[in-house]
């Protein structure tokens, strides 16, 4: 399991050359986290059904957060549309409420990170569904 932070995962897995560099840091740093996001980010089936509002950036030094990726990916629930554990009667409003309470919780990188994997578009070169499945087989259906 890996100790970083999803975002420093994106980052190593950029910086990687080839493809074989790239599946390494993959499989090196899998974590519930960084599969969490893969899956919400390359899963078709899985829709998100809210606006990303404008909240405030934190300026929080590296580990120093009120919550951490791991712990808010637990609540991702109830941004996807459909979703059996989504309460009843949650409305659009207070769905952008909770969203910015959990983006305003975590470092910026990881807000960010988070944010990409709602619009599905981590907007990282090379990672696609198909290399995502070779190192991770059967994370994607």
């Amino acid at each position: 399991m890996s100790k970083k932070n999803v975002y420093e995962i994106l980052n190593d897995f950029k910086a990687a050359s080839g493809k074989n560099e790239r599946l390494a840091v993959l499989k090196a740093n899998d974590g519930y986290a960084l599969r969490q996001v893969l899956l919400g980010t390359f899963q078709k089936e899985i829709e998100f059904d809210v606006d990303v509002p404008k909240f405030n950036r934190q300026e929080i030094p590296p580990g120093m957060a009120y919550s951490h990726m791991t712990s808010v990916l637990d609540r991702v629930y109830l941004f996807v549309k459909g979703h059996p554990r989504r309460p009843d009667g949650l409305t659009a409003q207070r769905q952008k409420e909770l969203l910015i309470q959990i983006l305003e919780s975590i470092e910026p990188p990881e807000a960010d990170v988070f944010v990409a994997m709602l619009k599905k578009d981590l907007k990282v070169s090379y990672l696609t569904p198909t290399l995502v499945n070779e190192a991770f087989p059967g994370l994607l259906s």
